[in-house]
């Protein structure tokens, strides 16, 4: 029986991590991974964790953790320890692996101090329920605190003190100017598909020269991400455009020259 092996991040694991499993796929997820790359270096240094699982010596799952006062995906509270992803492939089902990883997250999480752990999960993702589901984290010891939706926002605390986490408020506003489209650009570079939307969307944008404003508000900072309160999302002129992965370019140009036709 193969050997299940959950372990810190190495060298040799983060082009696995990175890419989230999309190895040698294409030169766009390459160049996303190597900026996730950075990103998670950076963070294991400021307290956050990275876990790589391999089973059999083949690289199979990863999660990491994030000081709730860091993460760029939310939620809001103090002292807890995020879990923004989880993911295995399907060579590693129904062997623990996801267990595994959790578990030695919540290890590292108590160990260093932090009062709980917090997950925002999906309630049945149509075509997707290998995504954060809600049941799994239920089976193995988190509550559920509030939903929005799909989305359902848990947790497990580690001590009496710990408060409990909330939602991120979104605050949006448009603010248009006459003659141009206003592209607004909310994204975070801790997710690989937000990363590649967003620099689809920066690349549509320069099409149009001087006829587009993009404004980006990245999640990455802290502030930004409070005061606006959305993680990721793209507005043209006001109005959300979205495809539940991450926006074609077709799209997002079609979006543009339909909000220019409007002028």
């Amino acid at each position: 029986m193969p050997r299940i092996v959950v372990r810190d991040m190495l060298p040799e694991d983060e082009y696995f991590v990175s890419t989230c499993s999309h190895i040698s796929e294409s030169e766009e997820i390459d160049a996303c991974g190597r900026r996730r790359a950075k990103l998670l270096r950076d963070l294991v240094e400021k307290g956050g964790v990275v876990k790589a699982a391999l089973l059999g010596g083949e690289h199979v799952g990863f999660a990491y953790g994030v000081p709730i006062e860091l993460s760029s995906w939310g939620p809001i509270g103090e002292g807890l320890m995020v879990i923004p992803c989880l993911y295995g492939m399907e060579r590693g089902a129904k062997k623990g692996i996801g267990r595994v990883l959790i578990e030695s997250i919540e290890e590292v999480a108590q160990n260093a101090g932090f009062l709980g752990a917090t997950i925002t999960g999906f309630r049945d993702p149509p075509g997707a329920e290998w995504l954060l589901p809600v049941a799994f984290f239920e089976h193995i010891g988190y509550e559920e605190i509030d939903h929005r939706g799909r989305y359902v926002l848990l947790w497990k605390p580690f001590s009496e003190e710990a408060t409990r986490p909330r939602f991120l408020k979104p605050a949006y506003t448009f603010d248009p100017v006459e003659g141009e489209v206003i592209v607004d650009l909310f994204w975070n570079g801790f997710c690989q598909t937000s990363g590649i939307e967003a620099a689809r969307v920066r690349e549509v944008c320069a099409e149009f020269g001087e006829r587009v404003t993009l404004n980006e508000f990245c999640g990455e900072d802290h502030d930004v991400l409070l005061s606006c309160g959305i993680p990721r999302a793209i507005y043209v002129n006001g109005q959300e455009i979205g495809w539940g992965y991450e926006a074609p370019k077709d799209g997002i140009r079609k979006a543009i020259e339909g909000a220019l036709a409007e002028l």
